[in-house]
């Protein structure tokens, strides 16, 4: 995709003339109401004013500036109105048909409008536009509408014959929740399509199945295991690192349990940590303690950490929409789960909790590092706020995305070592001969190749059995969605927009506290499906949101341009 951003000062000249700007070349609209609809917008706002347009779809991908004010309208009017005044630049013919309201995310820096889209009354699957509301005045607008959808919405199969057809292509023995027609476009093509969704099952490996079968013949277009691998008191104990922790817990009848605040409670999240005792039972039982000094130090850490991140997520960003709706905001709040499974060598998000395993021959206690924690309770974030695929490159922004915000969290812990991931439990390189698999895996050099020790290298002849990751796009893994190749390497290819973060957050002009930021808010510009470039333009719109067209934005570009994401 070619794009560029327009200055308002030259954009008369560019659209109606000939002419380039900074980044590239921009791409003349062809539609002459949609020049007509950019120069009322451009005449209409203040400040700085900016457009990203996309090739493949001929609209705006994300415009922004002071575009427009509500004028005493709700979030969802106003949206609303500016999308249906100018429903040319979006692609979108009937907004009354074609676009409804998805939720509003409350944050520090505006209210975020999401607006998803429908054909014939249908969801598609990626398709919705973002409307950022600052102070009264529409700011940002990022748009992932699909204009032409050519499939026919009338389906050949019928909801128990895909389910069948799903039952029979994933582990286990459950059945279907549901079966929901939707449009889904995967891979540059639009399908009809049933998506079946599954329980969480346990055995014979943790599985959470969402499983789109085509609607009119019934292949399966993609396969996703959406199990994302990882009265008050004050109570100390032993953490898995061997230091002193102390945390809230609360008391009732004699007996200390390990959590922030009784159930009957609802102020303020609970955030109560249980164990499984070494079955696969979810969530298990609360732990509980005669004297409030605690002698497990997986549920010491699991509950210290847990706290940790809920914090960083309120006291840096000041918002908890993705609280309000989603898997954490259930009876039990923020819940961790610790000794799952006997020597579980991995930890999970499963759609409601965390879960941690004891370890196995590669980890010690999966809830003693910090960043594995925050993790996994970012795949919650994520699939709260954009929900992104778990297969591919959505897949691997997925994966990207839970290991930025856990470096993040190691920074405001104090973390000597933020850029690396895990290494405070790899029990692995305790072994002789093991030394070179320290950490899971490094923001700084994914492939592992500045360190002394060649056998973790990243090898792209040899990807999914390379300890290290890809750090650039000429280097990627590519392969069908399937369990054995890791659906697409979500976990391998997640090194290519890390290294990316890596070079934002240590640029002088961004620093660890405008790139937390620019993340953070970026999350809501992506869509399910969004791929590699679209993280680059969600990252970029979210800087020029907040810190303008500065040294911070040529930052960004030079990240992204370093790994390959153009």
């Amino acid at each position: 995709m070619m794009k560029n951003w327009i200055n308002g000062a030259i954009l008369f000249f560019l659209i109606f003339g000939c002419g380039s700007a900074t980044g590239g070349e921009f791409l003349i609209p062809t539609n002459e109401e949609q020049r007509k609809a950019i120069s009322e917008i451009e005449k209409t706002s203040s400040g700085d004013f900016s457009i990203t347009w996309d090739e493949r779809r001929g609209v705006v991908k994300f415009i922004s500036g002071h575009l427009a004010k509500t004028s005493g309208m709700s979030a969802e009017e106003s949206s609303f109105d500016f999308i249906k005044h100018y429903k040319v630049l979006f692609g979108v013919q009937i907004p009354e048909k074609e676009i409804e309201l998805e939720g509003i995310n409350t944050t520090s820096r505006g209210r975020f409008v999401s607006l998803k889209q429908k054909k014939d009354g249908l969801d598609v699957i990626g398709g919705k536009i973002t409307v950022r509301i600052d102070d009264g005045v529409i700011t940002t607008v990022a748009n992932h509408f699909e204009p032409y959808i050519p499939v026919a919405t009338k389906p050949t199969l019928s909801p128990e014959e895909a389910e069948d057809i799903a039952g029979h292509n994933k582990d286990g023995a459950e059945k279907a929740e549901k079966a929901t027609l939707v449009v889904f476009y995967w891979e540059g093509k639009f399908y009809l399509a049933y998506r079946i969704d599954f329980p969480f099952n346990p055995s014979p490996k943790p599985s959470r199945y969402r499983i789109y079968i085509d609607a009119h013949n019934g292949d399966v277009i993609l396969g996703e295991n959406r199990v994302m691998h990882g009265g008050l008191a004050v109570g100390s104990g032993f953490g898995v690192d061997g230091n002193l922790k102390s945390f809230d817990t609360y008391e009732k009848g004699g007996t200390f349990y390990l959590g922030n605040n009784p159930e009957t409670n609802r102020k303020s999240p609970s955030i109560r940590t249980h164990t499984s005792t070494n079955t696969k039972i979810i969530p298990g039982k609360i732990l509980t303690d005669a004297n409030n000094y605690w002698e497990d130090p997986a549920g010491v850490d699991a509950h210290f950490y847990g706290n940790f991140v809920y914090d960083f997520y309120k006291n840096n960003f000041s918002n908890f929409s993705w609280f309000i709706g989603s898997g954490f905001e259930t009876s039990h709040g923020l819940l961790s789960t610790v000794h799952y499974g006997t020597a579980y060598d991995n930890a999970f998000w499963n759609g409601a909790q965390m879960v941690y395993g004891d370890g196995g021959n590669t980890f010690f206690p999966l809830s003693g590092a910090l960043d594995v924690v925050a993790h996994e309770i970012t795949h919650g974030v994520t699939e709260a706020i954009n929900n992104l695929i778990y297969s591919q490159e959505s897949g691997a922004l997925n994966e990207s995305w839970s290991d930025v915000m856990g470096m993040f969290a190691s920074i405001d812990y104090g973390d000597d070592l933020p850029y690396l991931m895990a290494e405070e439990i790899m029990k692995i390189a305790k072994t002789p001969g093991k030394e070179a698999y320290y950490a899971l895996r490094r923001m700084d050099d994914p492939p592992f190749r500045t360190d002394s020790y060649s056998e973790n290298d990243y090898n792209p002849k040899d990807a999914l059995n390379s300890w290290g990751q890809p750090e650039h796009t000429s280097e990627q893994y590519r392969a069908a969605s399937r369990p054995w190749t890791d659906y697409g390497g979500v976990h391998v290819n997640s090194g290519i927009p890390n290294k990316a973060a890596y070079l934002i957050t240590t640029n002088a002009s961004v620093g660890d506290e405008k790139a937390k930021q620019i993340y953070y808010y970026a999350m809501f510009y992506l869509s399910p499906n969004s791929q590699f470039v679209d993280a680059r333009d969600a990252v970029e719109q979210a800087t020029i949101d907040l810190y303008g067209r500065g040294s911070e934005l040529g930052a960004v570009q030079a990240a992204f341009n370093a790994v390959g994401i153009k």
